[in-house]
Order: structure tokens, then sequence, then C-alpha cells
């Protein structure tokens, strides 16, 4: 699906048509999946789906960055056309909510994995913490806000209380190798704090995943973008017809080009929608992340026969799993710091 330019390329047929065929693989992966050994999923989980996971977590982020200031921005033009103050206390609600769910967890990160004896957890918090209270103090700094009119308090809420659900995801991931660091994670052995923990986990990662997929994919039309499908797909006949003498589009641009025929209109006949191969690429590094959800970052525990409860063997569970997350939660304050400061720093650049 590489550089697919429109639907004359005979690759387009697959990506938009062999539904059932397409039905009928799927359930057939699916049955396959039951046969195929234990060992194989370690070893994919280990060196495809766990790089897959971080590199979707990356592109996460500056989607994350991005609905920020399309969210704030979208309430605020339609106060400003409508004056419904409606719209100003949603974005109002939004913001401090998310401050004070921010101040919240980060509370109970210190009160249950903070404690004296958990140096690393306290590093976690404590860092995490200055550096949303850096960003939030850079967001509203009259000179920032002078080169950037569209930063604002509320984007910073929403970057901080993402980025603190990663450090606390972070931490209730972490291995327990004994009785100490037992007292840093409490709820590693605890069953139903754990299933809480997983349910809502899984329920914020499935809303993300629904954005991140879909939002991802079509942007990515942009890395992909040709004078060929830039031009635009329908108008009146005049303009057609002139962007057909100039070459613009094709001349079949003038066969049925309002549906007259009676079949379903071509919208991509001279231009795709959005780049195939770039759609597909999120949708793996998608399904990757997802497993690592699933499976607690390629955690397999293994208990000796007559002890239920003694774990004897951890397999993939480490720090480096924990760290991701961590550096996760770091590199989307600094992106968005960055995006505060860049106006500032490389003012001859249009950053609208």
């Amino acid at each position: 699906m590489f550089n697919v330019q429109s639907s004359r390329d005979v690759r387009s047929y697959i990506q938009n048509g062999f539904w059932a065929w397409k039905l009928l693989a799927w359930v057939g992966l699916v049955a396959m999946a039951f046969f195929i050994p234990n060992g194989f999923f370690m070893g994919w989980g280990k060196y495809i789906d766990m790089p897959g996971a971080a590199l979707f977590i990356l592109i996460q982020i500056v989607l994350l960055i991005d609905f920020a200031y399309t969210f704030s921005e979208n309430l605020l033009e339609r106060y400003e056309t409508t004056e419904d103050k409606s719209y100003l206390v949603a974005l109002m609600f939004i913001t401090f909510g998310a401050l004070i769910g921010s101040i919240a967890l980060t509370g109970v990160m210190y009160a249950y994995f903070g404690s004296s004896t958990c140096k690393l957890n306290q590093f976690y918090i404590t860092f995490n913490l200055l550096l949303c209270l850096g960003v939030c103090v850079l967001s509203i700094w009259p000179k920032i806000q002078e080169a950037n009119p569209k930063s604002g308090l509320a984007q910073a809420a929403m970057v901080t209380i993402y980025s603190t659900y990663l450090i606390a995801s972070a931490i209730t991931s972490e291995p327990v190798e004994d009785e100490e660091n037992n007292l840093c994670n409490p709820v590693n052995e605890g069953s139903k704090t754990q299933t809480t923990t997983i349910v809502l986990g899984s329920l914020f990662t499935f809303l993300a995943l629904a954005y991140s997929t879909s939002r991802a994919a079509t942007q990515g039309a942009m890395l992909n973008k040709s004078d060929e499908s830039s031009v635009p797909l329908v108008g009146s006949g005049d303009r057609i017809r002139s962007a057909v003498d100039s070459g613009a589009l094709s001349s079949r641009a003038l066969d049925g080009d309002d549906g007259e025929s009676g079949g379903p209109a071509d919208d991509e006949q001279d231009g795709v929608q959005y780049s195939y191969s770039f759609f597909h690429f999120i949708f793996v590094i998608a399904a990757c992340y997802l497993a690592m959800l699933i499976s607690n970052w390629n955690t397999v525990e293994k208990s000796v026969e007559g002890h239920h409860n003694k774990v004897v063997t951890t397999v993939g569970r480490s720090m480096g799993a924990v760290w991701v997350k961590v550096v996760s939660s770091w590199v989307v304050l600094v992106l968005y710091a960055w995006t505060l400061v860049a106006p500032i720093v490389l003012p001859d650049r249009d950053w609208s």
C-alpha cells in the first residue's frame, strides 16, 4: 500500500474492497492463534510488540498535544461566535478539573507509593510534579502568550493530567522482588485493586486508541501529499474543465463527476483521502500497544504446584517497561513546553 496516489492504482481495490475475503481471513487468523506455541508470543511480545508500543506512545503524545490545542480553541471560538457562556464554563470546568485531578493523583501516589524507603518512586513523582508546575507557569507567562496567543492553562491542564496518569501507571507496574519493594507497590498483590486498575486503564486505553488511530491515520495523508492529491475533486463544470485543460485533473473527471451514472462517486480517482501505508502502520503499532496493556507489558507468572500464591517465575516484567511510561511522561511535558517557547526561540517561522 506504499505510495498509492489514487484509486486508479490496482492496490486501492485491495484497500477498499474484498471485505468478505478479509473477514474470512481474520476469522482464520484468530483460530490459528490458538495453535501457536506460547514461546512465539513471548518472543513476539519482547522484540516486536514492546518497541512498537513505545513508538505508538510517542505518536499518541503528539496527538494529545494537538488535541489539547484543537479542543480548547474550538470551545473558545464557539464562545466568541455564539456568546454562549456554557462553552466558557465547560472549558473552565475541564481545566480546573484536570488540575485538581492531577493534584489529587499526585497526593495519592505520595501517600501509597512514596514512603521513605521508596526513593525511586519519590523521584518519579517529584520530578513529574516539578515539570507539571513548570509547563503550567509557562502557559500563562505574558511573553509566551504574546508570542503564542493559542497557549493557555487549558492545554497545560490536559497535558498535566495525562503525564501524571502515566507516572501512576508506571509505579503500579513496578516488579516486586522482596518485601521492601512490596511496600513501594502495595497494589501488586491486591487482586481487587489490580482488577480495578486494569479496568480503568483499559477504558482509558480504548478511548485513546479510538482517537489516536483514527486521527493519526487520517493525518498521515499530510506525510504523503502530492500535487495530484491536493487538487479539488468536486466543483462546478467550468472549474473542472479548467482543471482538466491545465492538466491538474484527468479527462475522466468530466465523465459523471456528480455520480450521474447511477454508481457510487469515486472521491479518490485523482487523489487518495489518506495515506494507506501510514493508516496500516498506525493500526499495527496500536495493536502492539494494546497487546502490551492486556499482558501488563509482556508479563507471565508461574506458580509452584501446591503453592497457589507463590510466584516463582516472572518473564518480561522489568524496570524497562516502567521506564517506557516514565520517559513518555517526561517527553509529553517537554514537547508541550517546546510548543510554548518555540515562537520565541524561532520567531521567523510560521507557527500558525
